[in-house]
Parts: structure tokens; sequence; C-alpha cells
């Protein structure tokens, strides 16, 4: 069963029209259920989470009730699923845990790491001074110190794009297996999903999130995957997912996490 668990619609207002792009392209590459997950920063309601970053104010354009109106409307007619793709601050874990139980109408959320140390979008602009002014172990470490406190927190049910920091590509850390070791095995004690998101391939980097080294070094733990495009226009829905699917069984993994209203499904790969 092919599933894409992450697209955003962002760039567009929420009207059938323009999911019917995304649709479309879900269908010609055989996708059978899709997922929906807007990013955090987008809702007005989810403010108080951002508030900090003054960068993802003009993101802000939206809110949960049009979102929620909006998805509800699709679920009648076509098989999606509603999901949000939530930043975790470490400082914010309260604020989170009371938006999302107050807006509790989610199939899932997707937990991500965006901002590290001092706000530092790492992946907004490759010539961002940090890049040249930090020592490249310096920024993993302190990317996956954040990722291994959003498992810890409890507050998502997938961990997406896992290993997002390495994007513009060059050279990875000498201690880059024991950072995926490490979060491998709070992901196993935390009961959480992987995401396998394909957008990478796009990137400069040219691999996959999580990469085939982090998935062959974790593929014995039995971990269930989801799996995303990342799609922010509808050409990009799906792409590369059946790669990734054959990929991920040539390694061993065995299944997937299906979700319904924050619960998870678990099938076989």
């Amino acid at each position: 069963m092919l599933i894409d668990y992450h697209m955003h619609l962002e760039r567009g207002s929420f009207v059938e029209e323009w999911w019917l792009k995304f649709y479309q392209k879900a269908k010609e590459r055989n996708i059978q259920e899709i997922g929906i997950t807007e990013h955090g920063h987008r809702f007005k309601e989810f403010r108080p989470i951002y508030n900090h970053i003054p960068i993802t104010e003009p993101w802000c354009d939206s809110t949960l009730e049009e979102y929620k109106e909006f998805m509800s409307f699709l679920k009648e007619k076509y098989n999606v699923k509603i999901g949000v793709e939530m930043d975790y601050f470490p400082d914010k874990e309260k604020e989170i845990k009371e938006l999302l139980r107050e807006y509790n109408f989610f199939d899932y959320v997707l937990g991500s790491v965006h901002f590290i140390d001092h706000g530092f979008g790492f992946d907004i602009d490759p010539n961002d001074p940090q890049w040249t002014e930090r020592d490249i172990e310096e920024i993993f470490e302190d990317y996956f110190d954040k990722l291994e406190k959003l498992i810890k927190s409890e507050l998502y049910d997938v961990v997406a794009h896992l290993d997002l920091v390495k994007l513009w590509g060059g050279r990875l850390p000498k201690n880059i297996d024991c950072l995926y070791e490490k979060v491998a095995k709070e992901i196993v004690r935390y009961n959480l999903t992987i995401e396998i998101n394909t957008s990478g391939l796009r990137k400069p980097v040219q691999e996959i999130y999580p990469s085939p080294r982090f998935l062959s070094l974790i593929s014995s733990y039995s971990i269930p995957l989801t799996f995303g495009a990342d799609a922010h226009t509808p050409e990009d829905v799906g792409r590369d997912i059946e790669d990734a699917y054959r990929l991920a069984k040539n390694l061993g993994f065995k299944y997937i996490s299906l979700f319904e209203k924050r619960d998870k499904i678990i099938v076989n790969l």
C-alpha cells in the first residue's frame, strides 16, 4: 500500500481546485492514501509556539478553523488524512501540548526540527554565516539533541525527515553513526514511527531522509515507517515513493503506520 503522508497546500488556498492538482498526481503515481500536513507556523492559533522566531511571522496566513473545515469537507469525498507538521522547541513543550489537546482534529502529528540554537533556521539559506562560523560537529550535535528531546516529549506520532540537517550536502561529522544509533534507540523506546522522506533527493544532498546509511543501522529494530515526498507543489506528490518502498523492503523493514484520529494502525509494508 503506497502512502504519501507529507504534503503542503500552503502555496495556494484551501479550495478544492488547488487540492485536486495534488490528488490527481497522487493517483498518477499509484498513491493509495495521502495526508495533508500543513506547517504549524501557518496557523494563527499556533502563533505562541513560533513568536520567538520572527522569520515565521509572514508565513502565518490561516486559521486552524479554516483548515479543519476544509479538510473535513475533503474527507467526505476523498481518502485523505488530516495532519500537521509541528516544529519542536524545548522551551515550548507546554504550549505545544496544550494547543494539540485543544485542536484535536488531526489524524497524526509530524514532529520536526527546523530551528536549532539561537533561532538558526539551518534549512533556509546555505549561505547563512552560521554554516561557516560554527563547527559542523556542533551543528549536527545541536540538531540531534533537539531531535532526541522531540522524541522524549511524547507530543508527536511520527519523526519527520530525521536527518534533515544534512540537506545542503558536504561533510558529515565523524560521530554521525553514534548520533544515528542514539536517536534510533530513543525512537524504539518511545514507540514512534519514522518517516522516509524523499524530498532530500531534490536537495543538494541528493539523498533521502533518513539516509540509507541510517536506515541500514536501524533496520533490525522493527520500527514502523511512514512515507512522504514533502510536496509543496502538485508535481512532487508521490515522487520517488515507490523507490523508497523498495529500499525499505530490501533493508528488512516490515511495517507501515497508518493513522486515524491519532490512533496508530500497523500494517505490513
